[in-house]
């Protein structure tokens, strides 16, 4: 996985719905908010799937509007891209449920977010480089989670992390271009894809 490294811990948000809670922002390929479940009043069940993802949402628009991140070598990686929910399990595992927009959890423990979350685990002195632990999602699916290095990124410690587990295919694509299709550049609507698409080509 790429360099993974804390911007800011314990940082603190007033909500409506929950009063004030704390919440990790870190990088592990994207940018997480990382908060402890037990702060929304639930816990990371199939059952609080909606609950979870309507906290997630909700608190990713609020980091976003008030705690702006941008990584410091790569400026064009900037913003929360999700709000990770997370447990620890008797076995010592962690428990993860990642959010995404426009309302849907991960059906896997995350690379990307357990990186950020390991990267917080070491800030803490937690892990220590050879270190594997694993990671459960909210479906029961697990990644082993490694602390393979420990490096530097823009001055700021940072940790490289291993992810490993089992996938599965689940789709193959062919993408073809033929070279007398007019429209081979592409096309944008704003009226479909919203202003972000620029203008019509």
């Amino acid at each position: 996985m790429v360099p993974s490294f804390v911007q800011e811990l314990d940082v603190e948000v007033d909500t409506p719905e929950w009063g004030r809670i704390k919440l990790d922002l870190c990088f592990g390929g994207v940018f997480y908010a990382l908060v402890d479940v037990n702060q929304i009043g639930t816990t990371i069940d199939k059952a609080n799937a909606r609950r979870i993802v309507e906290a997630g949402m909700a608190l990713k628009d609020l980091v976003n509007r008030t705690l702006p991140v941008v990584h410091p070598e790569i400026p064009e990686i900037k913003g929360v891209a999700y709000v990770m929910f997370r447990d620890t399990e008797a076995d010592g595992a962690v428990r993860t449920c990642t959010t995404m927009w426009p309302g849907r959890v991960d059906r896997s423990p995350c690379g990307t977010g357990s990186s950020a979350n390991l990267a917080t685990l070491h800030a803490r002195g937690k892990v220590k480089p050879g270190d594997v632990l694993k990671s459960r999602s909210i479906i029961g699916s697990e990644f082993e989670v490694g602390l393979e290095a420990v490096t530097t990124v823009a001055g700021r410690e940072a940790i490289i992390p291993t992810i490993s587990g089992r996938g599965w295919t689940f789709g193959l694509h062919q993408v073809a271009l033929d070279p007398f299709d007019p429209l081979a550049d592409g096309f944008a609507l704003t009226d479909t894809w919203g202003p972000q698409a620029g203008e019509i080509r």
